[in-house]
């Protein structure tokens, strides 16, 4: 037997650690650890969420780039569980669908860290239509709180919220570093010295200058790019200029022949809101906003 869903607010509390709890455990190459500190609250009225709050700050994510691939499981909003025979996912049937209203969610972290770099990070969100799945059987063995989901409805008109994400400047460097060096040092290249500059350039503009040092094998070698990158607050995203260059002439070659691909990069545009369209969701970015100076940020609202 399955417990009501979604029941009380108690119930919505345990299923949100749970959820988080296996999902850290299954990710592989991402580690969460603090998930016992994470702040979760809810109050449940009928089918609807009146809020659900989740507090991560002083949680730490770290990636581990050794770890191996998780299978992708079946794409359906219905729980996987393991066949006792083929060790396989398997679709468990939804034996009820109820639909109700998200009216406040909120994710925050002041901050949470990201290897040894802090991230701040605030999501509101108002008036999310979701339904709420149970499967005729857990998803995971002996977790009973894994036969139920809950899903975004197709119909997500009237959702509306805001973002905002920020990280220290100087907190950049050693976050890319972290990400980057695991990845290069398994195809033989070792990244030594770092260098990040960004500055506003214009209204709706930012300026980045980076420098790079590798080695491979017994060769030495560095590396500069300069962008200017436009953002408009209706997210849509444009490089205006880009060039790379080199003091060294076995990259400068490289980057001779890099040119045609470099110079198609220039004016290129990103539509982010295009893109979440393609998606199948008519929700769209507004108010898109990135700050310098001391921290870099990125804020905006969707609705």
């Amino acid at each position: 037997m399955t417990t009501a869903w979604p029941g009380d607010s108690a119930t919505v509390v345990r299923w949100v650690r749970s959820t988080l709890r296996h999902t850290a455990g299954d990710s592989g190459e991402i580690d969460l650890k603090g998930l016992e500190d994470i702040e979760v609250t809810a109050d449940v009225t009928g089918n609807d969420l009146d809020h659900l709050t989740i507090d991560a700050t002083g949680t730490k994510l770290t990636l581990d780039w050794n770890a191996p691939p998780m299978p992708a499981g079946p794409a359906t909003d219905a729980p996987a569980r393991l066949d006792p025979v083929t060790d396989h996912a398997t679709e468990s049937e939804i034996i009820l669908r109820e639909p109700g209203i998200v009216k406040n969610f909120r994710f925050s972290a002041r901050p949470m860290r990201i290897e040894r770099s802090a991230l701040t990070v605030d999501v509101q969100a108002f008036d999310i239509p979701v339904l709420w799945l149970t499967a005729a059987e857990p998803a995971e063995p002996g977790v009973p709180e894994s036969a139920h989901t809950i899903v975004p409805d197709d119909d997500l008109d009237g959702l509306r919220g805001t973002f905002h994400v920020s990280i220290a400047t100087k907190d950049l460097v050693p976050l890319i570093a972290s990400v980057a060096r695991p990845m290069l040092r398994g195809n033989g290249i070792h990244l030594g010295r770092l260098r990040l500059e960004i500055a506003r350039d214009g209204s709706d503009g930012i300026r980045v200058a980076a420098y790079a040092g590798v080695r491979w094998k017994l060769v030495m070698a560095s590396a500069r790019a300069e962008a200017r990158i436009d953002v408009t607050r209706d997210a849509v995203i444009t490089v205006r200029d880009l060039t790379l260059g080199s003091r060294n002439l076995l990259v400068k070659a490289a980057l001779l022949f890099a040119r045609k691909h470099v110079r198609g990069m220039v004016g290129r545009q990103v539509d982010l809101n295009e893109m979440i369209a393609e998606e199948g969701t008519n929700l769209r970015l507004h108010d898109v906003c990135v700050g310098t100076g001391d921290r870099l940020s990125v804020e905006g609202r969707f609705d």
